[in-house]
C-alpha cells in the first residue's frame, strides 16, 4: 500500500496496528480459518515501511533460460526525468555476466530488457547455480535508484504424456508438504528455520516441496534457490471456491508478483487439492 499521502515529513508520525482475530470477509474465513492448519492471532510475518526516491523501480520479473537468454520486465513508478535503465548480470565470486540497457521516457511504467549471457551455469536442485541482477535507474549518468536480486538460468517444460523436463533433462519430483509452523514460535519462523528445513528435506534424499497451503516466507524460497529444492508455490484454499473472485484474483497477483523470479519454483498451485475457479 502506498501511504505517502499519510506521512508527515519532518514531523512525528504514529503507526498504529489493529489485528483482528477473524476477517470481515466470509470467503477469507472459509479459506483460511477452516483449513487444515493451526490458526493463531497476532502478526507472524514481517510488517515494515519502505521509503523510495520519487522515481523508482517498483518490481522486476526475470525470465532466464538455460541457454543464457534472459528477459527482465522492469516496472517503474513516477518516472519523469529518468532517461535510462541499466541491468548488470554477474556470477557471485566470478567475472561472468553481461550488461543490458534501455532508454526510459517520462510516464513509462514498464521496460523490458533482453539479451543473452554466454557460458552460463544452469540452475537445478543438484546444481543450484545463482546469478546476481543489479538494476540502476539513471538520469543524465547519475544513479537515481538501485535494486538487486538473485536468480538462476533454467528452462522448465511439461511435456504432455511424457513428463517434466528441466534444462532438457527429464526429472522426477520426490518430496513433502510443508506448513509454516515451529513448535516454539507457532507460525512465526526465522531464516534459520527455513534453511534448516531445506537441509533436512535434502538430507532425506528428496528434491521437492509443496507449500501447503499458502506462500512461504521469502527466506524459505531463498533457501530453496540457494541450496537446491524444487518448489510448488501455493495459494491458500482457493477451491470450491472459498475465496471469492475479488479476493482470489488479488491474492494470485500478490503471490506471483512477489515470487515470480525464484528459479526454485516449478509450479503454481491453486488451493488445497482441488478446484479450478
Amino acid at each position: 500500500y502506498d501511504i505517502t499521502s499519510l506521512v508527515k515529513f519532518g514531523a512525528a508520525n504514529l503507526l498504529e496496528v489493529t489485528v483482528s482475530k477473524v476477517s470481515s470477509d466470509q470467503s477469507v474465513e472459509a479459506a483460511e480459518r477452516t483449513a487444515d492448519y493451526w490458526v493463531f492471532g497476532g502478526i507472524y510475518r514481517p510488517v515494515y515501511l519502505e521509503a523510495f526516491p520519487k522515481q523508482f523501480i517498483e518490481r522486476t520479473a526475470i525470465d532466464a533460460r538455460a541457454d543464457g537468454t534472459i528477459t527482465v520486465d522492469v516496472y517503474l513508478k513516477n518516472v519523469a526525468t529518468a532517461d535510462q535503465i541499466i541491468a548488470m548480470v554477474s556470477e557471485p565470486g566470478a567475472g561472468g555476466g553481461g550488461t543490458l540497457s534501455a532508454p526510459v521516457t517520462a510516464g513509462q511504467h514498464k521496460v523490458t530488457l533482453s539479451g543473452k549471457v554466454a557460458d552460463v551455469k544452469p540452475w537445478t536442485a543438484e546444481t543450484p547455480n545463482l546469478y546476481n541482477l543489479e538494476l540502476r535507474l539513471m538520469q543524465s549518468g547519475a544513479i537515481i535508484h538501485t535494486t538487486a536480486e538473485r536468480f538462476g538460468f533454467r528452462t522448465f517444460e511439461v511435456r504432455p504424456g511424457d513428463g517434466l523436463y528441466l534444462n532438457g533433462h527429464k526429472i522426477r519430483l520426490k518430496g513433502v508438504n510443508r506448513h509454516c509452523f515451529w513448535p516454539d514460535s507457532g507460525r512465526c519462523l526465522s531464516r534459520q528455520v527455513s534453511y534448516d528445513d531445506v537441509r533436512l528435506i535434502k538430507a532425506m534424499n528428496m528434491n521437492a516441496v509443496r507449500m501447503s497451503h499458502y506462500p512461504p516466507d521469502v527466506h524459505f524460497l531463498e533457501a530453496c534457490d540457494e541450496l537446491g529444492l524444487y518448489v510448488l508455490d501455493e495459494l491458500a484454499g482457493w477451491q470450491k471456491p472459498p475465496y471469492d473472485t475479488q479476493v482470489g484474483k488479488k491474492l494470485v497477483r500478490e503471490m506471483v508478483t512477489r515470487d515470480v523470479s525464484h528459479p526454485c519454483i516449478l509450479f503454481w498451485d491453486n488451493g488445497n487439492e482441488g478446484g479450478w475457479n
